[in-house]
C-alpha cells in the first residue's frame, strides 16, 4: 500500500540538495541565492496553521534575522525526498529536520531550535513549504512568559518570585536566594520554630544568612516543597501574600508552615521585604 502511494524519485539526490542549498543560503544571510531556489509564487506556512509568508516576506524576515543573529547553523540535519504518485499532492516532495542554532548579537545568548520542514518541488524549485517548530520554547528561553488571561500579571510574577526564592534556599544557593530580596534597611524575616520560639532576622542578618547558606548547605538533595492556598493582594507597588508551604525531606519527614510575604516593586521588579513562617499545628 505504501509503494502504491509514494516512491523514491530518481532525482531524489537533486531534491535533497535543493532544500539543503536553500536553507544554507538562509542561515548564511545570502537572500539572492536563497531566492534562486524558489518559484515566483513560493509560499511558506507555519509554525501555526494560520501563519503564512510570501516569497518576499520570507526573504525580508531572514534578512532581518542576519542582522540580529550571528553564528547561524543547521545542526544534525537529515533530508529525505519522496514522490507522491497521484492525487492533489502528486509530485516530488522533500523533507528535512534538524536543529537551528544561533547567537543573539544583542547579548550573546545562544539558542537551539529543533525544526521540521516539508516542501513541494515544481520545475526544479521549491514551490511551497511547511515549517514546524516550537515557538513558545524559544520565547521562554529568552525571557517571555505566558500568563493566562484570567490571572493578574503582578500576582503571577509575585508567586514566581516567592517560589524561586524557596527553590534557591533548597538548592543552598545563597547568592540566588538573596537576589529575590530587597536590599533595604527595613527588610526582615520572622520565623517560629517547632518549639514556638520566634526569631526576627534583620536586614543585615539576612545578608549574613545568605552568605553562609552556600557553604553550610543545610538542605540535603531531594528536598521538595509545595505552596498552596495562595492569597495574593497587589496594591500599586506593594503586595501582601499569604499561603501554606509544605516541605518533604529525603528521610520522608514532612513539615507544613503558614507563610506570609510583604513585597515591593522596585525598578519594575518585585522584591521580598518581609516574610513570616510559622509551623501549622
Amino acid at each position: 500500500m505504501h509503494n502504491s502511494a509514494v516512491a523514491f524519485p530518481p532525482n531524489a539526490d537533486q531534491n535533497v540538495e535543493l532544500l539543503n542549498n536553500y536553507m544554507n543560503a538562509l542561515v548564511a544571510g545570502n537572500m539572492t541565492t536563497a531566492q534562486s531556489y524558489l518559484t515566483p509564487g513560493y509560499v511558506e506556512y507555519g509554525p501555526s496553521a494560520a501563519d503564512s509568508l510570501t516569497l518576499s516576506q520570507v526573504l525580508e524576515t531572514w534578512g532581518m534575522m542576519s542582522t540580529l543573529r550571528s553564528e547561524q547553523a543547521l545542526v544534525g540535519r537529515r533530508t529525505l525526498s519522496v514522490r507522491v504518485k497521484a492525487g492533489a499532492d502528486a509530485g516530488d516532495w522533500v523533507m528535512g529536520w534538524g536543529t537551528y542554532h544561533w547567537k543573539e548579537r544583542s547579548d550573546g545568548t545562544e539558542l537551539d531550535l529543533p525544526y521540521q520542514v516539508t516542501a513541494k518541488i515544481a520545475d526544479g524549485k521549491l514551490q511551497m513549504a511547511i515549517i514546524l517548530y516550537d515557538r513558545a520554547s524559544i520565547l521562554k528561553k529568552i525571557g517571555y512568559v505566558t500568563i493566562p488571561p484570567n490571572v493578574d500579571p503582578d500576582a503571577y510574577f509575585i508567586r514566581q518570585i516567592i517560589e524561586k526564592e524557596t527553590t534557591a534556599w533548597i538548592n543552598n544557593d545563597g547568592k540566588k536566594m538573596g537576589s529575590y530580596w530587597a536590599d533595604l534597611p527595613y527588610t526582615a524575616h520572622t520565623v517560629t520554630d517547632e518549639l514556638g520560639k520566634a526569631y526576627d532576622i534583620t536586614a543585615s542578618e539576612i545578608g549574613e544568612l545568605v552568605a553562609r547558606l552556600s557553604t553550610q548547605k543545610p538542605n540535603k538533595p531531594g528536598t521538595t516543597f509545595n505552596n498552596s492556598k495562595y492569597n495574593i493582594r497587589p496594591n500599586g507597588n506593594a503586595a501582601w501574600v499569604t499561603f501554606e508551604q509544605a516541605f518533604l525531606f529525603p528521610d520522608g519527614t514532612k513539615t507544613l508552615n503558614l507563610e506570609s510575604r510583604y513585597l515591593e516593586k522596585i525598578n519594575g521588579e518585585w522584591k521580598i521585604i518581609h516574610m513570616t513562617s510559622i509551623p501549622k499545628r
